[in-house]
Order: structure tokens, then C-alpha cells, then sequence
């Protein structure tokens, strides 16, 4: 009789350690430039429940590569803009899920200037002015004709990535002949 629950007690057990690995969601956002890493437990639901150094985590998606703990795209050193599929592998049972990775921070400025002086009938370097960055590029937008007459004009520059995300920065520019 202590044999039969010997062996039921370690089937049990055996049992509960082969239950399926649950994920604590299917897609998980990132933010651009944010690291992505490979540990299992990060994505694995109650994590601590689990053997996770027993799992790993692999890319299904082209183009990404594995960087010490982390995933990065190719050529860049973190994931880009856009969906990716990846899988836990736990044994012979595999987790599929995805990251998205996100931009939904505006350039960062790393001049701020309350003014700037340039020649009449000039184009104006906006990024020489403001040094702006952001890991998608930056854009600017101010106001046509600001250069065509001598005088002062206080404007609005808009700073803007290409997912849309921007900053409205003033100055006034002063314009000499």
C-alpha cells in the first residue's frame, strides 16, 4: 500500500511539473530603444512557479538577432520599429507570443535657444539650432518666408519623428541684412 502512494504522490508530482507554461499576455509592447531580453521570466505568467532557467527564448522573426541577453535587429543595437514573434521553448512544449515595438516618445532636444540670428534670404539649419534626436530621425516644420524680410519674429518650430511624435519649440529669430 505505501508503494501505491509512493508512486501515485510521485506521479502527482511529476504531473504538476509538467503543466503547460502560461504567458502573462500574448503580446507585450515595448518602447523603441528599450532593451528586449531573453530571459523567460519576464514573459512567463507567476514565473517563479516555473523552472524558467530550464526554458529559453527564441526569435521566429528574420532579421533579429541575440545580443548577450538581449534581442537587437540586425545592424542596430536594439529592435526597431514593428511586430515580432518569438516562441518559449520549455522542453518539448513551445510558447508562441509577440513584441511590438513601439515610438511614442517625441526627439529630445539637446539646445534649446531663446533665439538665433541669421542672414537675410538664408536657409535656416533647424537641426544646428535645436541638435535634436530621436532613434526614428527628426524633422522640422516652421513657418515659410521667415528669412525674406530684415526684423525679429517670434515662431513656433515643430520637432517631429516619423511616427508623429513632436515637441513645439519657440524662438525668435532675428534676421540681418
Amino acid at each position: 500500500m505505501k508503494k501505491k502512494i509512493s508512486w501515485a504522490l510521485g506521479l502527482l508530482l511529476l504531473w504538476g511539473c509538467a503543466a503547460p507554461v502560461e504567458l502573462q499576455k500574448q503580446t507585450f509592447t515595448i518602447e523603441l530603444g528599450k532593451d528586449v531580453y531573453a530571459n523567460p521570466a519576464l514573459y512567463v505568467k507567476d514565473g517563479k512557479n516555473y523552472h524558467t532557467e530550464d526554458m529559453s527564448v527564441v526569435s521566429v522573426s528574420r532579421g533579429i538577432a541575440k545580443k548577450e541577453n538581449r534581442f537587437i535587429s540586425l545592424g542596430k543595437e536594439y529592435l526597431v520599429v514593428g511586430e515580432y514573434d518569438f516562441k518559449i521553448k520549455n522542453g518539448s512544449q513551445e510558447i508562441p507570443f509577440r513584441i511590438k515595438i513601439k515610438d511614442t516618445q517625441p526627439p529630445t532636444l539637446t539646445n534649446t535657444p531663446k533665439e538665433t540670428s541669421v542672414a537675410a534670404g538664408s536657409v535656416i539649419d533647424w537641426d544646428s539650432v535645436f541638435e535634436a534626436n530621436d532613434l526614428s530621425g527628426v524633422s522640422y516644420e516652421a513657418p515659410l518666408g521667415i528669412t525674406d524680410a530684415v526684423g525679429e519674429q517670434d515662431i513656433v518650430v515643430k520637432i517631429a519623428d516619423r511616427y508623429g511624435n513632436k515637441i513645439e519649440q519657440p524662438i525668435k529669430v532675428i534676421v540681418h541684412g
